[in-house]
């Protein structure tokens, strides 16, 4: 009988780890999805930057050109961003939070094909 329970203890330790080592791998395996969400977001974030400075410079020297000054062309050009942050802030729930949060939650929240 003691046996028995040494045995059936055994048996418990060891699922007690194998299941302590998976949930150390889906942790990793969530951590390394944010992750790369996160580096690709920044990614995409520094070459809108740096095309919406270009686009900008070219707007401002186009402008410069049609309204016949650079300080006209470089207020309206600041003005357009002047709006479009708050536009940003404004709708920033419904474009920014609610995405992230969407994404966040389908990559820790999301069930595992293997275990449906």
């Amino acid at each position: 009988m003691e046996q028995e329970y040494q045995k059936l203890l055994d048996e418990v330790k060891e699922y007690a780890s194998l299941r302590i080592k998976m949930l150390k791998l889906e942790l990793l395996e969530k951590l390394s999805l944010i992750l790369t969400l996160f580096v690709l977001v920044m990614v995409v974030v520094v070459l809108l930057l740096t095309a919406l400075t270009y686009f900008s410079l070219a707007s401002v020297y186009a402008l410069k050109d049609v309204l016949g000054g650079m300080a006209i062309g470089l207020s309206i050009v600041g003005g357009l961003f002047v709006l479009i942050t708050l536009l940003i802030l404004i709708f920033r729930k419904q474009w920014i939070l609610n995405p992230l949060i969407k994404s966040l939650s389908n990559i820790l929240f999301k069930e595992d094909e293997k275990n449906k």
